[in-house]
């Protein structure tokens, strides 16, 4: 019995070695993400919540923009910020499309949001992360 376990170990690790050692040799390598960017809507409001997390001491900037390109805000998160929160008051913009830009030098993230009213009798409206 001893011998089987020890034979099936030495099988699937000659198996993971295979698979991690030839699998992706013909790929370039990936650059890793120096932040992390999370979005979420405040209950009941139109208030976005965005917090971004940074591993290195470079400035990043934060734009958001309507369908047409145009940029509504933008902030500039400083390179001795690594962990950053805001609140964007959504309220007084119309229904739309609307993107949120996260840029550092060559790396960016965009997160779209979809800013609609519901049907023309109620008053509430959503937002939608995409």
């Amino acid at each position: 019995m001893k011998n089987l376990v020890k034979t099936f170990a030495i099988a699937a690790l000659s198996v993971v070695s295979l698979i991690s050692n030839g699998a992706d040799n013909n790929t370039a390598p990936t650059k890793s993400k120096t932040f992390e960017v999370g979005m979420y809507q405040s209950v009941n409001t139109l208030k976005m919540n965005v917090m971004i997390e940074k591993s290195t001491d470079k400035n990043l900037l934060v734009i958001l923009k309507d369908e047409k390109g145009n940029v509504l805000y933008n902030e500039r998160v400083t390179k001795a910020t690594k962990s950053y929160h805001a609140k964007y008051d959504l309220s007084n913009l119309e229904d739309g499309k609307y993107t949120f830009e996260f840029t550092k030098g060559d790396e960016k993230v965009v997160k779209e949001v979809n800013l609609s009213s519901e049907a023309p009798t109620q008053s509430s409206r959503q937002i939608v992360v995409e």
